[in-house]
């Protein structure tokens, strides 16, 4: 088990991060909302920071309908989710992602392998998780994202040669 100091300083930096593109998008007027297969993805706010060149970052919230499923994929970067309401069946497939709980305990997950992500929970990937979360249960899961990602990728990249 790890300390969480350095998992929830990267959360603050990521967040402050996004919170700081937050202005760009408002000045901008707009956020976007896709909603395909129980999945609703809105992105609350984008931008390219000046001390990440060629990068995006982005703030958006995620909600999974109950027994909805996302597709396997992976994030062209740095993921950091945090889960707001409901209870997450989190699948990695392959690579491991760091879980920080509710309560502060910090642990590494490796695939394959499934774990429950609750309120308060939180997850970070690298581009070496693959990985899908799904809905088991009867109320929605809302999860916000935080995402430095590689400039024009897009917010998931479906795994090849996987089955979810």
């Amino acid at each position: 088990m790890r300390n969480a100091k350095p998992a929830r300083r990267v959360v603050v930096l990521v967040v402050a991060l996004a919170v700081a593109g937050l202005v760009t998008v408002i000045s901008a007027g707009a956020s976007q909302t896709t909603t395909q297969n129980g999945i609703t993805r809105t992105i609350l706010a984008q931008t390219a920071p000046d001390n990440a060149p060629r990068q995006e970052l982005y703030l958006e919230e995620v909600k999974i309908a109950p027994k909805a499923k996302l597709g396997t994929h992976y994030h062209d970067g740095t993921q950091i989710a945090h889960v707001t309401s409901g209870v997450l069946t989190y699948n990695i497939v392959s690579g491991t992602a760091s879980v920080t709980r509710a309560d502060g305990s910090a642990e590494e997950a490796t695939g394959p392998t499934t774990i429950r992500l609750r309120p308060g929970d939180s997850v970070a990937e690298t581009k070496a998780v693959v990985h899908y979360g799904a809905n088991k249960g009867t109320k929605p899961v809302v999860i916000l994202i935080a995402a430095l990602l590689a400039e024009d990728a897009p917010l998931a990249t479906p795994a090849p040669d996987t089955q979810s």
